[in-house]
Formats: C-alpha cells, sequence, structure tokens
C-alpha cells in the first residue's frame, strides 16, 4: 500500500502497469509486474473479498474507482494469496511496481549517520524529489496495528508502518518533509503539523502546504523525521 501510494504520484507509472486499461462488461483484467527481475502478466477477474453486507475486506477506494483494488488482487494472485501480502518492506514492492533499483538509507547506519549530521542527506532527498524518484520512510517498531485498524488513538505516527514522501522542501532556514499515511488517517501531531502554529503566513507563502487534518498528509521537520523514522527507501524511477 505505501509503495502504491508513492506511484500514485505519478498517474503514468500506475497506467503502465495496466494490459487492459478500461473497464470492460467481461470483468477481465490484465496487470504486469516486475518480479526478480522478470515483467511478468496476471490476468484477474473484478470479483473481490468483502467483509458480509459491507465493503471489500482489504483495500478500498474512497471514490468510484478500481485501479487499488484490481493491482492488490493481482499481486496476491502472484505471491499465492492476499495473506502473504500483510507485511514487507516498501522498497521491494517499489521494485516490483517499477522495475527500477531502489535503496534503503537505514538511520541507524554509521555512514547514514554522518549524511545525517553534514546535511548531505537532505540535499541528496531535495535532489531525489526533484528528479521525480519515489520516496518512501518506515517507522520503527512492530505492526500492530494493520489487521485490527489503526491505534486507539488518532494522531501521531503508527509503529512498524510505511508512510509515503510525497515532497521535500526548505525555506527560511526549515527543512521540511511531506509524508502520506497509505491509511489516509492517523498523522503526525508535532511540529509542523496541519495545526502546528509553526506554519506563519511567511511559511505558508513559501511552502504552500495542504493543511488538512484529516486527508493522511502531514508535514514534519527533517530533524523530527530523522528522529522518529527508522529508515528512507528510494526508487530511482526516471523518465529513461
Amino acid at each position: 500500500m505505501c509503495a502504491l501510494g508513492s506511484l500514485a504520484e505519478r498517474p503514468k507509472l500506475v497506467e503502465n502497469l495496466f494490459i487492459v486499461k478500461n473497464k470492460n462488461k467481461e470483468g477481465i483484467y490484465r496487470i504486469k509486474f516486475c518480479k526478480n527481475g522478470e515483467w511478468v502478466e496476471v490476468t484477474i477477474d473484478d470479483y473481490f473479498p468483502c467483509l458480509p453486507f459491507s465493503g471489500p475486506l482489504f483495500s478500498r477506494a474512497h471514490d468510484n474507482e478500481m485501479w487499488v483494488l484490481l493491482i492488490e488482487k493481482a499481486y496476491a494472485k502472484l505471491h499465492g494469496n492476499y495473506f502473504t501480502l500483510r507485511g514487507g518492506f516498501a522498497n521491494e514492492g517499489m521494485i516490483d511496481l517499477t522495475g527500477c533499483p531502489s535503496t534503503t538509507y537505514d538511520f541507524t547506519n554509521a555512514k547514514v549517520k554522518k549524511m545525517i549530521e553534514s546535511g548531505q542527506l537532505f540535499k541528496e532527498m531535495v535532489h531525489f524529489d526533484n528528479d521525480g524518484y519515489l520516496l518512501s520512510a518506515s517507522t520503527p517498531g512492530e505492526d500492530r496495528w494493520t489487521e485490527s485498524g489503526g491505534p486507539d488513538k488518532q494522531g501521531g505516527l503508527v509503529p512498524g508502518h510505511a508512510y509515503s514522501v510525497i515532497k521535500v522542501a526548505e525555506a527560511f532556514g526549515n527543512r521540511l518533509v511531506n509524508i502520506r499515511n497509505p491509511w489516509g488517517a492517523f498523522e503526525w501531531d508535532g511540529d509542523w503539523s496541519d495545526k502546528s502554529d509553526k506554519w506563519t503566513q511567511e511559511m505558508i507563502d513559501a511552502v504552500e502546504p495542504v493543511l488538512d487534518d484529516s486527508d493522511g498528509t502531514f508535514w514534519m521537520s527533517f530533524e523530527d523525521f530523522i528522529k522518529f523514522f527508522r529508515s528512507l527507501n528510494v526508487c530511482r524511477v526516471r523518465n529513461w
């Protein structure tokens, strides 16, 4: 879901996965993935597991669209079943969806720590963002919330969870990272969050943030990003 959330920032990359691109009355779709370095095609129908008298059991769409459900079903078929998709690494999902190389920067690694202290990592994140690479980040801890629907308290970061990084910006000496929770809820509630008083009119004009505390996206400082996240995943997607 995190990899898909990042991929959605580049709609053309989502479209490229679909061999059958339009809704059809037969309900048959073909989708491709780059698995183990080779593009493979998966054929599925448009029947999805659902809860009794309710909606889909796994991913859901907010509007009248099917692409997330179709990609998830095809990915589950490729791996045997939905159960095998419960967890994993976002960078591996990125490779499967794009066929492009992916790198992980572990914030506990000695070399990466030096990059953080020197400011090199933030400069590289700005470069990655400008070049259109797909970025995601993971929090430390154990994921105990995916199957139960989220933490008891709304707000804050979910342990053992992957987030999409959708923008990196710097203004007036403030280094900021814009992040999306693929669940569409449970946002960071610290400095630079949607209701933070740090958002002066000057900063709003410079960064142009979307400050909506119910859309799953939020901003945080680079310093807090390093403190509360464990790693950064970079998928080097380019318009070759």
